[in-house]
């Protein structure tokens, strides 16, 4: 009885799969088809630059998990929020920056050339990829002619959870990719500062349009560690 029922349901298993492998071939030529195969040898494709049906089939799949973008918040309606934000709070401007901001003072003797390299060295032991160092300094010192205090801004991603990210809230796309600030004092002490990931926000996430997906909590999570552990190298010039 029991191998009767075993069968049964492999059958329907079969038959599904059958089923809808038989519904894309319908829906796509074998030249679509081929185009929409991941192809990791074939290095960075855009799907604009797919063919007509192979496009407009991928990008029906993806607006069934891609949340759209929302519509902008009124200008009015955002000075609202931020009266009332800084009623409560009682928070100025400068202090509610510092809310926002986790930061490490780099220790006494690390030079700022060192604590580049060594988040340099950490990242690529998280498993993040630096795409992007902007040496402000320069800017600001070619602009007003004086010597300036050094700061450069270090970028690094995750891709594949920045991309998730995208996907439940495509405003995300202002914290990407995660910046790492590199600031130089006039006492001559260095700060690293960086948007604070505190996943604390999680417990929000009973209220409709916050919930994430287990998996992408724990992404967020990882991503917050990675970030600390990166600044804690530079911090201490650990290699």
């Amino acid at each position: 009885m029991r191998n009767t029922r075993f069968a049964i349901v492999a059958a329907s298993a079969v038959m599904l799969l059958l089923g809808a492998r038989f519904a894309v071939a319908q829906e796509l030529s074998a030249e679509a088809a081929e185009e929409l195969k991941p192809q990791v040898e074939a290095g960075a494709r855009l799907l604009s630059d797919m063919s007509d049906e192979a496009q407009a089939y991928r990008r029906k799949e993806l607006a069934k998990t891609v949340n759209p973008v929302m519509d902008p918040v009124p200008r009015k309606l955002k000075k609202q929020l931020y009266d009332q934000l800084s009623t409560i709070s009682g928070m100025s401007m400068r202090q509610l920056f510092n809310f926002m901001t986790a930061k490490k003072k780099v220790a006494e003797g690390v030079e700022f050339d060192d604590v580049v390299e060594a988040m340099e060295i950490k990242a690529n032991e998280v498993n993040f990829k630096k795409v992007g160092h902007n040496h402000f300094w320069k800017d600001v010192g070619a602009i007003t002619g004086e010597p300036a205090l050094r700061v450069e801004i270090l970028q690094f991603c995750d891709a594949t959870v920045g991309r998730r990210m995208l996907d439940f809230s495509p405003e995300f796309a202002i914290f990407i990719p995660c910046h790492i600030s590199v600031v130089e004092q006039p006492d001559g002490s260095i700060w690293l500062m960086t948007l604070d990931w505190d996943v604390s926000w999680l417990a929000m996430a009973w209220r409709q349009g916050s919930s994430l997906p287990e998996d992408l909590k724990q992404d967020a999570i990882r991503v917050r560690d990675a970030m600390t552990e990166i600044m804690e190298a530079g911090a201490n010039a650990e290699w």
